[in-house]
């Protein structure tokens, strides 16, 4: 709906303050609805929670359709939400169940190419359809498309949960042709093993995937992607006003100027996860002992840090473009390059430290990146309803140049976290993780 979003605005006689809000509105459901699908999912499967979620979105989107004032369409803006984000805290456990560490990385950004290639790719869909039928058929569209989803879910995904006493059961076999005393030993130890199991899953009765947040590692690593996602959001949330009403563009030209950020966000993602495998096999193979094999070996790549400078850079070479008011043309070729590398280098940090936390903690894989999106995407919602105004406080160029910066700063988190890496390994193996 990006580039629909001032037919919107004056199709609902509202304002621009309004019309954010339920951009917002949406992104703020989507960092807190994943908390509590992601604790069904780990009790339920991830198949029926799919199933629910989709037809929620179904329902929604055909009512944001029919809305008749800005009211409604927030209301509903917000439940569409609550069904399409049980992907962002489910998907991602479902990928850690099918893979092995040293694959996660790439899995995960094949996974998350298409979560990025929705949000980029169709505004160039929604900009036509708003200028050849109207910005409600956005949202028809959007319907036809999640029923589509729920019926492949429906007849081709299965249930990819492991059943908790696999291991168990393979040990206890293994143990009946040891004597009585290994035996007895063995009992035992499988025994604290399934008490510790029944402590966390207790714990996560009660505390859900918040529990996750007395990790600082878990802690500073979403911090980082906050930030990341804060800004992605700001540059989204303006980019369609800018090129409406700076430039004079339609709303399907301006659906086009989301392309670099598809390609970018798409290479990136798809770049990282490779990476981020190659880094985790090369400290592998340098580590004798396996017990000293860490989750930390994949934040070991340069093209992590890369990333984070050739973001500062297109940053301020964005803000730049938009500042100087540059022609027509030579504005959309530097705001193709600039598009291209903040998809590009914001999507590698992203994929990146995802994949370490799935290393983490494996099994509560869905509880961990629900916390992760709780403040993603809060700071992307914050970014989204505030972007117009600091924009026109600060200017493009100054705005754009503190972002790079913050980011710059903020990614510090991450040397700390290698820096502290046996101390809180030792902590979340003390809890049970």
């Amino acid at each position: 709906m990006y580039p629909a979003v001032v037919d919107i605005q004056a199709g609902l006689d509202t304002t621009d303050t309004a019309i954010n809000a339920s951009l917002s509105i949406f992104i703020f459901v989507t960092a807190c609805f994943p908390l509590l699908w992601a604790i069904l999912a780990e009790r339920y499967g991830s198949r029926p929670i799919y199933l629910i979620s989709f037809f929620v979105c179904i329902v929604a989107n055909i009512c944001c359709a029919s809305s008749v004032n800005i009211a409604m369409f927030i209301t509903f803006q917000g439940i569409s939400a609550i069904g399409s984000s049980s992907i962002t805290a489910v998907g991602g456990g479902t990928i850690a169940n099918i893979f092995e560490p040293h694959q996660r990385g790439r899995a995960f950004a094949s996974y998350n190419a298409g979560v990025l290639l929705g949000p980029t790719v169709s505004p160039i869909i929604g900009g036509y359809l708003n200028q050849g039928f109207g910005w409600r058929v956005i949202f028809w569209f959007l319907s036809i498309v999640a029923l589509f989803i729920w019926l492949s879910i429906l007849l081709i995904l299965p249930e990819t949960k492991r059943p908790p006493s696999a291991e168990s059961k393979k040990t206890n076999v293994q143990e009946e042709y040891k004597s009585a005393e290994e035996e007895e030993i063995s009992s035992s130890k499988v025994t604290a093993n399934s008490n510790q199991e029944k402590e966390r899953s207790n714990l996560n009765g009660l505390l859900g995937p918040l529990q996750f947040f007395r990790f600082p590692n878990v802690t500073l690593g979403t911090i980082f992607v906050g930030i990341l996602f804060f800004t992605c959001y700001i540059i989204n949330t303006n980019l369609s006003r800018i090129y409406t009403y700076q430039y004079g563009l339609d709303s399907g030209t301006v659906g086009l100027c989301y392309i670099p950020l598809a390609t970018g966000g798409v290479l990136g993602g798809l770049i990282g996860g490779k990476c981020s495998d190659t880094a985790y096999k090369k400290q592998m193979k340098k580590v004798k002992n396996k017990g000293e094999i860490q989750a930390e070996m994949r934040l070991v790549t340069p093209i992590f840090y890369a990333s984070i400078i050739l973001s500062l850079a297109s940053f301020i070479t964005f803000g730049w473009c938009i500042q100087a008011n540059v022609h027509y043309a030579a504005g959309l070729v530097c705001v193709f390059f600039s598009m291209y590398h903040i998809g590009f280098s914001l999507v590698i940090p992203v994929v990146i430290v995802m994949a370490y936390f799935m290393d983490c903690f494996s099994r509560q894989c869905s509880s961990v990146l629900a916390c992760n999106n709780l403040i993603r995407f809060i700071m992307g919602g914050i970014g989204s309803l505030t972007a117009s105004d600091i924009q026109r406080a600060f200017g493009p160029a100054i705005l754009y140049a503190v972002c790079g910066g913050i980011i710059v700063l903020v990614s510090g988190n991450i040397i700390i976290i290698r820096i502290n890496r046996k101390k809180w390994n030792m902590k979340r193996k003390e809890a049970g993780f």
